[in-house]
């Protein structure tokens, strides 16, 4: 017992030596930025939804949607003041992440094109799946309601006013999403 007791002493005994010497100072990070994704499914889409879209010479027209709404706490009253949200999204078929909106025209239906876009409020983000006509002239056609939307992954990221200014110090086009992209990974 007394040798155990010898042996615990003798390596719980440690010295300490000098302070070694400063390191460099690091990079400022880009702690005022969160990016989180999500995946949807076609039970988490609603119906009847609507979203304002705003044409230009006071013309806004409302489109019924498909919408899904998220938790973001993130969004922050600081962020609708002074910040920004940037939403992405992996359309199907395609391999890469693309900015909102997006719109393209899809084989099915035919005679419409397929639009996504995105709007938030404070603790919310809301992005809504609606059709337009693909001539001009042309109805809509039915059948929102009842498409059944496929798997679809979304990205969105959210920067408070401190990092907005820093981006316009820097020059970035703050209304480009692949211009601010690049400049969040070079803050």
């Amino acid at each position: 017992m007394l040798a155990a007791t010898a042996l615990i002493s003798l390596f719980a005994c440690k010295k300490e030596g000098p302070a070694g010497p400063a390191g460099q100072d690091g990079k400022d990070g880009n702690a005022n930025v969160t990016a989180k994704k999500f995946t949807t499914m076609a039970s988490t889409w609603k119906y009847p939804g609507h979203y304002a879209l705003d044409y230009g010479n006071n013309q806004v027209k409302l489109h019924f949607s498909k919408y899904i709404t998220v938790e973001a706490p993130e969004i922050t009253k600081d962020v609708i003041d002074n910040g920004f949200v940037l939403v992405y999204m992996i359309p199907k078929g395609v391999h890469n992440w693309m900015p909102l909106p997006l719109s393209f025209q899809a084989a099915s239906p035919s005679d419409v094109v397929h639009n996504f876009a995105y709007e938030y409020r404070q603790g919310t983000l809301t992005i809504h799946y609606y059709w337009t006509a693909n001539t001009t002239g042309k109805l809509v056609p039915d059948g929102l309601e009842t498409t059944l939307m496929p798997f679809y992954n979304f990205r969105y990221v959210v920067a408070s006013g401190v990092m907005m200014d820093k981006m316009k110090a820097m020059g970035v086009n703050t209304s480009d999403p692949l211009a601010v992209e690049q400049s969040l990974r070079r803050l």
